[in-house]
């Protein structure tokens, strides 16, 4: 999407009518007749970023819950180029958030469906209440947000990142050798 090229490149500042639309290779008439403002299309882009996450998600219905947590928190981590954009993206709309309360309320709605979702995994693959479970996928997604913070800024590798996840998820999650779940 043109609008999170002109995001990665000059920050939500740098975003209006004219720049997206140049990043699109449209007329700017175009893009004012589908959003009519900067706010109403940095702000379904916000929701797009979300839904594009989303539907990755989806593609994982088939994997055991283990493997499907593991996605919700790893996703973010930054492991090429491509991804390290896409999730400067995030972050952008992250700190736009603090001042703007759509952009919050669509990131607030979103990061609680994460922790629903992931609350959920974590009762199928390790039979904890749901009590303990949500503690779990809160602490889970805790870690996963520093990793990522440390893995976008070049602090830590996506591949030492995700092994820490996984490591984490053997504490939450543990299983026997056999696959069989053992709740803690």
């Amino acid at each position: 999407m043109a609008l999170w090229m002109v995001i990665a490149e000059r920050g939500i500042e740098g975003v209006s009518l004219r720049t997206v639309a140049a990043a699109a290779d449209v007329s700017m008439g175009r893009i004012q007749h589908y959003f009519g403002t900067k706010e109403a299309l940095v702000l379904a882009g916000c929701t797009a970023l979300i839904d594009s996450a989303y539907e990755g998600y989806l593609g994982t219905t088939d994997d055991p819950p283990r493997e499907r947590l593991l996605h919700v928190v790893s996703q973010q981590i930054p492991r090429d180029d491509g991804q390290r954009a896409a999730v400067s993206v995030w972050y952008a709309y992250v700190a736009r958030s603090i001042n703007d309360d759509a952009v919050r309320q669509v990131l607030a709605e979103a990061r609680r469906g994460a922790e629903e979702e992931c609350a959920r995994l974590v009762r199928e693959a390790s039979g904890v209440d749901g009590a303990v479970a949500l503690q779990r996928a809160r602490r889970l997604l805790a870690l996963a947000d520093g990793l990522t913070l440390r893995a976008l800024v070049g602090d830590l590798g996506a591949t030492e990142a995700v092994a820490m996840l996984e490591t984490e998820l053997d504490t939450i999650c543990p299983t026997t050798r056999r696959g069989s779940h053992v709740a803690r």
